[in-house]
């Protein structure tokens, strides 16, 4: 991680972390060694990825909803949603998981 990674990069990097804390708890534990690595792919792409109109757009979200206390809301279902990635969750590219944060900020946003 750097100073200049973007907060979403980070949280699924932390999420990639947690996973890989679980499997040194238990060797055993394949699933959470796949999810790690998938978090970790996603981690690595969103910081490769130019900003393009999706991350843009859940920057505006995540900066309108931040004028109320929706924004907590929003990260904590940010948080659910990297918890289930590689179990209930399984966004193919960093794109599609920015497509899920948006729709997730959206929902929020319109009183879903």
């Amino acid at each position: 991680m750097s100073e200049h990674d973007s907060p979403e990069a980070v949280a699924l990097e932390r999420a990639a972390e947690w996973r890989l804390r679980l499997v040194d708890a238990d060797p055993s534990d394949t699933d959470s060694a796949r999810a790690a690595a998938q978090l970790q792919k996603l981690a690595d792409e969103l910081r490769a990825m130019p900003d393009n109109a999706e991350l843009e757009k859940y920057r505006a979200l995540c900066h309108w909803l931040s004028s109320s206390d929706l924004i907590s809301d929003l990260a904590r279902a940010a948080h659910r949603y990297n918890e289930a990635i590689g179990f209930d969750e399984c966004p193919e590219t960093a794109l599609d998981y920015v497509r899920v944060l948006n729709r997730i900020a959206t929902d929020l946003a319109s009183g879903g």
